[in-house]
């Protein structure tokens, strides 16, 4: 197999695994509710507004970052982030923690850019259309079938928002072992 072609499946296995996050669509739900127990003000107006911050203020770093380092590290700091961000989710508890959850999800989400831009280094020029309709495509492939996944499992009450985020935090987990290699 060519590198280009390997390269390719690796950054779209990573892409679906790093977007099948069930328990996104419910951390509202997850952060009011019996495991979190904060309250709305807490949530929309003390933790929420971390996140924007965060991802606005890292962005032009994490370019900078991306020219002076390539694109693999950045990747593994992403995946890295995600997995210590599912991690605060499940064990942590508070509105610090959940402050700090926000702005590792604020790092994740800088530094994701470089999943789209790393395709452009490692293949040919004559590839970029396929290659970028590939590695879109199963990025939005994991994002409808977490969007799935997550409303089935909450909707027939299999899961509660907790459970969920077991699942994105496996989810992840994969991902970062595709980012490796």
């Amino acid at each position: 197999m060519e590198f280009w072609k390997k390269t390719c499946l690796l950054l779209c296995l990573y892409g679906f695994f790093k977007e099948m996050r069930p328990s996104e669509s419910y951390l509202t739900e997850y952060l009011l509710g019996p495991v979190q127990d904060l309250t709305e003000d807490e949530v929309y107006y003390e933790i929420y507004p971390v996140w924007t911050y965060t991802y606005t203020a890292l962005l032009v770093l994490a370019f900078l970052l991306t020219d002076l380092l390539r694109y693999k590290p950045i990747i593994l700091v992403e995946s890295t982030f995600y997995i210590v961000t599912w991690c605060l989710l499940v064990w942590a508890r508070g509105v610090p923690w959940m402050k700090t959850v926000e702005f590792c999800y604020g790092i994740t989400t800088a530094a994701g850019m470089a999943y789209f831009t790393y395709i452009y280094v490692q293949v040919p020029p004559s590839q970029y259309q396929r290659v970028a309709s590939y590695t879109r495509t199963a990025y939005l492939v994991g994002r409808f079938f977490s969007g799935l996944l997550g409303q089935v499992l909450y909707s027939t009450d299999l899961m509660d928002a907790y459970t969920l985020n077991y699942l994105s935090l496996g989810s992840v987990t994969i991902a970062l072992g595709f980012a490796v290699c």
